[in-house]
């Protein structure tokens, strides 16, 4: 392929990438205090705001293995931002709980097809640069998102917190557009597609299971904290429901610096597994500190904190569940390993919704905390793993 053309697709790519955490995004933080003013008790919130994660958790690995059985990527990347752009203005114009669990259910269907989203990045850089590709790829999450919520703030600020679910919808609508503009670079089918399932290989990989399962616990902490308790926190200060913004981008602004430096600094200076310890212990301190906090200031310090934890493990994980994997297994292996983490980003808010509901605020947080703590065990254990496996799977398929 041309060189400047595929600057062009990986620009174009990088930028519709960032639409799509725009989309799903974008609301996140006036999110929960917009269904308490609906008067909804605590349990009903946590799983209207898990809706998300459930329909990604069942969906993203049905859609790993049709994008590798049928080679058309892009075409489910349309299918899916069509939820997302019909689904919230109906919420715009009338907002109750039921439209919201539906919409929210409509965004994990779009989420889900953020697994082509990986693969299809992967396929514009040669094979050994995959993770780096993954890294630079997942700048795109909290810088999305920053953006999201950035815009969303304005809106909400301005409009009322009904406006955010329309930058949604039209940033949705402009990633679509920008879709039909790109080249999709479908990998050449292998002899080994019809001799091997690779549906039966990634089932069978545990390394596949304990990366999807130590992610979901990860996952799981901003969903829970940033995303539902910290707003929460943040209000009893006396922060307005409209200035919520400014702390999630404190939280996805430091994401988005650590992801940035995995590569050239954590990496170089610890190694994959300790950076992914380092993040891990951290993230679990800084969640059950929150609670605690003095003031805004203290609160706004620890949300830095919070998102360097985050973006550390995090891209440590997603660069690992890649590399190394033939490109004809890779929407298959990826999206086994999102359907397992949304469990994290489903589970999260349901189980401080229930823990809220049962006990006070505090104790959400340390739960959240001492579970990411605890998670960390698992870190050199799943390492090995992987280690294990990668070269001599390699080495298997050529032979084969």
């Amino acid at each position: 392929m041309n060189v400047h053309l595929l600057r062009r697709d990986v620009l174009l790519f990088f930028i519709i990438s960032l639409l799509f955490f725009v989309s799903i995004h974008a609301f996140d933080p006036f999110l929960a205090p917009y269904i308490t003013s609906l008067n909804v008790e605590a349990r009903s919130m946590g799983v209207i705001i898990g809706a998300t994660g459930l329909a990604s958790m069942l969906l993203r690995f049905p859609t790993g293995i049709l994008s590798d059985r049928f080679h058309n990527r892009k075409r489910i990347i349309q299918i899916g931002l069509l939820f997302t752009i019909f689904a919230w203005p109906v919420v715009f114009m009338h907002p109750t709980p039921e439209t919201l669990f539906i919409a929210k259910l409509a965004d994990g269907v779009t989420s889900a097809t953020w697994v082509i989203y990986n693969v299809m990045f992967v396929a514009f850089f040669p094979p050994l640069e995959a993770a780096a590709a993954i890294a630079l790829l997942s700048v795109t999450s909290p810088v999305g998102t920053f953006i999201g919520i950035t815009l969303a703030g304005f809106m909400a600020r301005h409009f009322g917190p009904q406006s955010s679910f329309l930058v949604a919808s039209s940033s949705a609508t402009l990633a679509l557009v920008l879709t039909f503009f790109i080249r999709e670079r479908r990998p050449a089918r292998v002899k080994e597609e019809e001799r091997v399932s690779a549906v039966r290989l990634q089932l069978t990989d545990r390394s596949a299971w304990y990366l999807g399962g130590l992610c979901a616990v990860v996952m799981m902490v901003p969903f829970a904290t940033r995303d539902t308790l910290t707003p929460l926190l943040a209000e009893g200060f006396g922060m307005a429901a409209s200035s919520l913004a400014a702390l999630s981008s404190i939280h996805l602004g430091f994401y988005a610096l650590a992801t940035a430096l995995c590569a050239p600094v954590f990496y170089r200076r610890f190694g994959l597994g300790k950076t992914a310890v380092v993040g891990g212990i951290l993230q679990g301190v800084v969640a059950i500190a929150m609670p605690w906090s003095p003031n805004i200031w203290v609160l706004y310090g620890l949300q830095a904190l919070a998102g360097a934890s985050f973006g550390m493990i995090s891209t440590v994980l997603n660069s690992l569940i890649v590399t190394h994997t033939p490109p004809w297994q890779q929407s298959t292996r990826v999206g086994l390993y999102q359907s397992i983490y949304s469990a994290g980003i489903f589970f999260g808010p349901v189980l401080v919704g229930y823990i809220k509901y049962y006990f006070a605020m505090t104790q959400g947080f340390m739960v959240i905390g001492l579970i990411s703590i605890l998670s960390v065990v698992l870190v050199s254990h799943v390492m090995r793993m992987v280690e294990a496996r990668r070269e001599p799977q390699a080495v298997q398929h050529e032979v084969a």
